[in-house]
């Protein structure tokens, strides 16, 4: 692995330098290969599978395990075409997980990252086709100073206004902010805010520790998080304004991806513990 890993490094630096800004960053040539250890995205929308591209050092963050982040993102349309988009030397994609969702409700996926700067720090960005070129059509604020890092806990309509919100933890392990945005007007406006709460262990690759359900059955998406020292589970509902459905304690602090199941017919959280243990929650 550590071969392959210095091999597509070695490809990387050879690649000529490229912007993030529409009409720039794109190449009809092979993209560079796949961030170890990412997960495509892939849907049944205009976009047919997403990754992230480019293993750099160039960051050196680590806050996922790896000394490599991703320097771009490879697009395979529903049509055929392969877009990449590059990102500048200062930057990266500090992120695993392309996230697919029309956000604005136009017909056309977008993708949803975490983009890291050695300048102004992390920010939520939306990336969409434009004039048949990728490009960053909305960020969110900054986190302002590297290695102040969010994570991303779901994408939903959180406030039952018919339109897709996107929800994430800002430095989990130092402030355990929750946001959450919406795509309004071509910029990303947040909606609503709330404190105590964490959704990702310090070095681990696991990002999932969140999971989204109507939990208390009103018809509107509701998200579950875990408080800042992750010893208990939320269960927060935004509709009206922020307010907490339940808090169930944990036998051990969440360490892992949850998955949603059902108990007694009703959405209930599978959460990691830490020590490899799993329980199953309900508000």
């Amino acid at each position: 692995m550590r071969a392959f890993i210095l091999v597509l490094l070695a490809g990387l630096a050879a690649a000529p330098a490229a912007h993030a800004q529409a009409g720039q960053g794109q190449t009809p040539q092979k993209p560079e290969g796949p961030l170890p250890h990412a997960r495509p995205a892939r849907g049944g929308g205009t976009i047919a599978e997403a990754t992230l591209v480019g293993p750099t050092a160039r960051y050196r963050h680590f806050v996922l395990g790896a000394p490599v982040e991703a320097a771009g993102l490879s697009v395979r349309m529903r049509d055929g075409r392969v877009l990449v988009l590059r990102l500048p030397d200062e930057e990266v994609f500090e992120d695993r997980r392309p996230r697919l969702a029309d956000l604005d409700g136009n017909g056309r996926d977008e993708v949803v990252l975490v983009r890291s700067s050695s300048r102004t720090g992390s920010a939520l960005v939306v990336v969409g086709e434009r004039n048949g070129a990728l490009a960053v059509i909305a960020e969110g604020p900054a986190t302002g100073a590297p290695q102040r890092w969010l994570n991303p806990a779901g994408i939903a309509d959180f406030d039952g206004d018919g339109r897709l919100d996107i929800a994430y933890v800002q430095q989990p392990h130092a402030v355990g902010r929750l946001r959450v945005f919406t795509l309004r007007g071509g910029a990303l406006v947040e909606i609503a805010a709330t404190g105590d709460t964490s959704n990702h262990v310090a070095g681990s690759p696991e990002m999932g520790l969140a999971a989204v359900a109507d939990f208390d059955g009103d018809g509107v998406a509701d998200l579950a998080v875990p408080s800042f020292d992750r010893r208990r589970l939320r269960f927060l509902a935004f509709k009206a304004g922020v307010h907490e459905i339940a808090s169930r304690p944990l036998p051990a602090p969440a360490a892992g991806d949850f998955t949603l199941a059902t108990v007694n017919g009703k959405p209930a959280v599978d959460v990691a513990l830490a020590g490899g243990r799993r329980v199953t929650l309900t508000p």
